[in-house]
């Protein structure tokens, strides 16, 4: 099927639909805890109940559709308000393959997530934990921003940096 120019455009600028009405609230309050200062036992509140909307949204929406990807994006935004970058990482590359699903590998939706996997794996400290993650993240990022973007030969770099920092 043949679009145009201005269909495509119009797909990619598309955003996820806002929650379902039941869990409106209960996203706004899980969100209102990502403003600073960043309170440890209301990030562990929102971890929680993120993981019940999580389970709720599955059940009644299925494991794919963009209600259930939206709720499994937050669990990555709280594992990385908590300090987990380790796996706030697993978060976004599990979303990112739905994103692949539901919106394609190129959407700026997928982009960003990319981007923001990117970021949180520099963020990992251990270098046994980055070098572990880092087949699966540069597998992702070479799908979304092609073999050679800034962003797979800048991530390929640090690859072969923590390579070299626990080589023997």
């Amino acid at each position: 099927m043949l679009t145009t120019p201005e269909a495509n455009a119009s797909a990619e600028t598309e955003q996820p639909p806002p929650p379902p009405e039941e869990y409106r609230e209960r996203v706004a309050a899980i969100t209102a805890t990502f403003a600073p200062p960043h309170d440890p036992q209301r990030l562990a509140w929102a971890a929680i109940q993120a993981e019940r909307l999580d389970q709720e949204a599955t059940t009644t929406y299925g494991p794919t559709h963009t209600h259930t990807i939206s709720i499994r994006e937050l669990r990555g935004w709280i594992a990385s308000l908590q300090g987990d970058p380790e796996a706030a990482t697993h978060w976004d590359l599990h979303v990112i393959q739905l994103q692949g699903t539901a919106w394609g590998m190129h959407h700026t939706i997928t982009r960003a997530s990319a981007q923001r996997a990117a970021r949180h794996w520099t963020e990992i400290t251990d270098p046994a934990a980055r070098l572990a993650l880092s087949k699966q993240l540069l597998g992702m990022l070479i799908a979304v921003t092609g073999e050679n973007s800034r962003l797979s030969r800048h991530v390929r770099k640090l690859v072969r940096k923590t390579q070299d920092a626990v080589a023997p």
